[in-house]
């Protein structure tokens, strides 16, 4: 059976650096040694052995994603940060578990069943936060967590400034009457954040939102009927999510209304789908790759140093102005 010193001896390199390819780690390889050692390894049939080497080294090389919602890996959000996190771990080396867990107990049983050398959360573990730290002495790194736990690492973005931003943006384009749609906020403190900028600059100018504004995320159909049906009739809507407010903008335009001519909207992330669809959505942006990017940095750097004292990172939003919401002072 062909080891990685045969491949290291055929290709004239060291070990370490046919183990580096083997990992789909390039960044200390050159483009022409890394062509030589995978023709080697095609040539030869190699297959590593993953499990050997994990016992050899004490070491499993797995990193868990762990998510809260049963659908997450349909979410348009979760699937795009998967896309980006998961290429950057292998290419340093790791093994990526994928897994959507609602109990904390299901958490610490798969991290320890795994072996995880450190795990990432997508998503609202907060009332958990304590109790997943205190069964894992591993490297944890929480996303967009508001836990009053101070002993974490977490990085998200600005979610109150994000809605400052729509409510600005609204209010230049002569808007008056709003609406509010998210999650449930006892579920969600990203929506309360949202919520809390968005109406604090509203409140700013003189102006209020009712409760029966405030809507949750449910069935767009239904979301939709319930707009149309207000009371007192809304202008602009502003949503937690790009792809709650495309779908209610599709049951409206279903219906014969029309976006931004009757219902201005405003999401948030600035998905890909935001551009592509009619009429382009505006949005309040977060550089999701940049977040993926961190998030693995920040990981992998107190996996190396497990002593690194704990980090919050919070990063920036903007306002991506598209077709979606009608200036009403023209």
């Amino acid at each position: 059976m062909i080891t990685l010193k045969d491949i290291a001896e055929k290709a004239n390199v060291s070990v370490m650096t046919v183990s580096r390819v083997v990992n789909g780690n390039y960044s200390k390889v050159s483009k022409e040694t890394a062509k030589k050692i995978q023709a080697i390894i095609e040539e030869s049939g190699y297959v590593p052995n993953y499990s050997a080497r994990s016992l050899s080294s004490r070491n499993s090389h797995i990193i868990a994603i762990i998510t809260k919602k049963e659908d997450a890996l349909s979410d348009p959000y979760n699937s795009k940060m998967l896309a980006s996190i998961i290429p950057i771990l292998q290419q340093n080396g790791y093994y990526t578990m994928v897994a959507c867990l609602n109990d904390f107990k299901d958490v610490t049983q798969h991290l320890h069943a795994w072996k995880a050398e450190g795990a990432i959360f997508l998503g609202l573990f907060e009332e958990d936060v304590m109790k997943i730290k205190e069964n894992n002495q591993i490297p944890l790194i929480f996303t967009d967590s508001y836990s009053t736990v101070q002993q974490i690492t977490n990085i998200g973005i600005d979610d109150y400034k994000g809605g400052v931003l729509a409510a600005k943006h609204l209010l230049e384009c002569g808007h008056r009457s709003f609406a509010f749609v998210g999650i449930a906020l006892e579920h969600s403190s990203v929506s309360q954040k949202r919520l809390k900028g968005f109406m604090d600059t509203i409140n700013a100018a003189d102006i209020s939102i009712s409760e029966e504004h405030i809507l949750y995320d449910q069935d767009p159909a239904v979301l939709a009927k319930k707009i149309v049906q207000f009371k007192t009739p809304v202008t602009a809507i502003f949503t937690t999510a790009d792809i709650l407010a495309l779908n209610i903008m599709d049951q409206l335009i279903i219906n014969a209304y029309k976006v931004p001519d009757d219902y201005s909207f405003i999401g948030f992330d600035n998905l890909p789908i935001s551009y592509y669809v009619t009429p382009k959505l505006t949005t309040i942006a977060q550089d999701i790759e940049q977040k993926a990017q961190l998030i693995c940095e920040t990981l992998l750097r107190h996996i190396d140093d497990p002593h690194l004292p704990c980090e919050k990172i919070t990063l920036d939003v903007e306002l991506v102005k598209r077709n979606s919401v009608k200036n009403i002072n023209r």
